[in-house]
């Protein structure tokens, strides 16, 4: 799939996004923590390939702030091994509102640190149109490590039941910039216990033609509390 060669098709639905009618939204602080039992990103295994054959589990967890106008900013953090780095650190900001009942966007902007790891480094781009069920996603890095990495994810939501959700994704990315090409799948269920606990079983991978074993198909158990 041919995908843009330049962040102007972001730029351009991030503006169009702003302008665009939105709801006020409730201002206020949240956090998350939970862990999984492999961090897989895009498909692929984002742990050292060296550390118990690909199931080092992960603790993830953020804090989020929403201003209500529809602006937010947050963090999001995960151990791991990333060559010198033992963690994740994710800091973004965007704007996200709705353009009809059905019709909702999120744009923004992160930063991709890995301390002492600093040629990991990346700064993206991100737009997201959902409509339902059906959410498309591109995401365009601009700096550091990621930059000129393009991606497109196509993904859906799909309730079973009132507590029961089916999940499903694939995604597209370029070759720019070392970018592997990889195409990416995922597929699971979530299951939501209430007080803002869930637990999540995915089936995830991307094309080990391009990625070697970090894109094998892996089952990755997850458990999650917002509050």
């Amino acid at each position: 799939m041919n995908l843009i060669k330049t962040p102007l098709a972001i730029a351009t639905f991030m503006a169009a996004a702003m302008l665009a009618p939105s709801l006020a939204q409730a201002e206020g602080l949240s956090f998350n923590i939970g862990a999984v039992s492999l961090y897989k990103s895009n498909g692929v295994d984002q742990d050292s390939p060296v550390r118990n054959k690909h199931s080092q589990p992960a603790i993830q967890g953020g804090v989020d702030y929403a201003f209500g106008s529809g602006f937010y900013v947050g963090n999001w953090n995960s151990t791991g091994r990333f060559d010198n780095a033992d963690v994740e650190i994710d800091l973004y900001g965007g704007y996200r509102g709705e353009i009809s009942k059905d019709l909702s966007f999120d744009v923004g902007y992160v930063r991709y640190v890995y301390p002492d790891q600093a040629d990991w480094n990346g700064n993206e781009l991100y737009g997201s149109l959902s409509y339902g069920i059906f959410t498309a996603k591109l995401t365009r890095g601009t700096t550091g490590s990621i930059d000129e990495h393009s991606r497109l994810s196509l993904s859906l939501a799909q309730p079973l039941t009132d507590l029961l959700k089916l999940n499903a994704a694939v995604g597209f990315r370029n070759t720019a910039n070392g970018n592997s090409g990889a195409n990416d799948y995922s597929l699971g269920v979530s299951y939501d216990f209430g007080n803002d606990l869930g637990a999540s079983a995915t089936l995830s991978g991307a094309e080990t033609s391009k990625v070697g074993d970090a894109g094998k198909a892996r089952l990755v158990l997850g458990i999650s509390k917002s509050f």
